[in-house]
């Protein structure tokens, strides 16, 4: 009896060396048409003591476009290896790559969250109720704000269910997600800090934490945009920085094309960046203006760890928010716990509230929103008033 073509059967045959397990299925030869038989060797049958683990193999190979799609056994895990192996991970349109810091955060998700629980369940036995319970539990349990779950953890997901789909791996109407409805908004604020606040930071700081700060704060550049800087990125003459390059663990592209826009240099920071390239190692046009002594100036230097050890303690003794230590009883440092002014832990912070903080300042002072939207390079002046500027208190009272 003739078998459809889209399914596929075991077969075992004896051999030598053991009892091997083979796949067959039927395929269409692209020029004639005609219908053959391929045959695809497993293994030995003692490796798959039941037909769950034969299809699971045959989904590891890529042979799932000749299983019925309901009893394909492609697990989560599977699918995200072969999603970041392909680069389809890296791909944001079919001629644009996404900006490396995005890769960064996708890449982070799914290794901190979303395999944990579904990398050994087979991808179309993920329901929406069993996917319900994992994103409380992560709100509930780990503490992800909804929108972190919504925007971050729910995408990454997503990216790899709709390269499933695009590659015949999955149902084209596979979607568990379809039937969720995840809290996308947040009460979150980020927290900013004042000028006077700003310079007592500053004031703490040595170099080149000192001008790395001052850089943020002043123009508002991101802590990948930073750290991504050569000496020959400075044009003095011009007053100016060319933004080229992000550095995210790895060189990478720009967020996006307004990101690729010049930053306007004060005379001041200029003044400041001679003197800098006066001190440093590593003044070469192509050397990395933030150089890491350790790597010896092959790469910049780590972002997270400047912030932990220099910016947070800075902002500390500015007023930005409480520390505490904690110390063993003889008087050893365990670890510094940091709190918002109203007592709460502190959830997030770092070099980008400096950018916000330089949004909420220009606003608050007047200058026109579409000017600071061009200082911050923002594709939209909507980004500037609805997430960046944060109006302070005083205007708040004098309104």
């Amino acid at each position: 009896m003739a078998r459809p073509q889209g399914k596929g059967w075991f077969r075992t045959r004896q051999q030598t060396k053991g009892e091997f397990v083979y796949f067959c299925c039927y395929s269409q030869d692209p020029a004639t048409g005609a219908r053959r038989e391929k045959i695809h060797k497993l293994g030995l049958v003692s490796q798959f003591p039941d037909v769950a683990s034969k299809w699971k193999e045959v989904g590891r190979l890529g042979l799932s476009s000749f299983i019925e799609k309901s009893i394909s056994a492609l697990t989560f895990g599977d699918l995200v290896e072969r999603y970041d192996s392909s680069g389809a991970i890296e791909q944001k349109t079919l001629t644009k790559k996404k900006a490396s810091g995005t890769v960064y955060v996708i890449r982070h998700n799914l290794e901190d969250y979303c395999l944990p629980r579904w990398g050994n369940t087979v991808v179309c036995e993920i329901k929406p109720k069993a996917l319900e319970e994992w994103l409380r539990y992560l709100h509930d349990k780990k503490e992800l704000a909804w929108t972190t779950i919504s925007s971050k953890v729910k995408q990454a997901m997503q990216g790899v269910f709709k390269y499933g789909r695009k590659e015949g791996l999955l149902a084209a109407d596979f979607d568990p997600f379809r039937d969720i409805d995840c809290e996308a908004s947040s009460d979150y604020e980020a927290i900013t800090c004042t000028p006077e606040q700003t310079l007592i930071i500053l004031n703490q700081l040595e170099e080149p934490e000192f001008i790395l700060t001052l850089l943020i704060a002043a123009t508002g550049l991101s802590i990948s945009e930073a750290l991504g800087l050569q000496w020959a990125d400075i044009e003095h003459d011009r007053n100016r920085i060319l933004v080229r390059r992000s550095w995210v663990d790895e060189i990478g592209e720009c967020k996006n094309v307004y990101r690729k826009a010049p930053v306007a240099m004060h005379p001041l920071l200029g003044g400041y960046f001679l003197h800098w390239r006066r001190e440093t190692m590593y003044a070469k046009p192509t050397d990395w203006v933030f150089a890491s002594t350790k790597l010896k100036g092959a790469k910049p230097r780590c972002g997270s760890i400047a912030g932990q050890k220099y910016l947070y303690p800075a902002a500390a003794k500015a007023g930005v928010f409480r520390s505490v230590e904690e110390r063993s009883q003889n008087g050893k440092l365990i670890r510094v716990r940091y709190f918002d002014l109203s007592g709460r832990p502190l959830r997030r912070w770092g070099w980008h509230n400096l950018r916000h903080s330089l949004a909420s300042w220009l606003v608050s002072s007047g200058v026109d929103v579409k000017t600071v939207s061009s200082m911050l390079r923002h594709s939209n002046v909507k980004t500037t008033l609805g997430i960046y500027s944060h109006v302070v208190d005083s205007n708040r009272l004098a309104a």
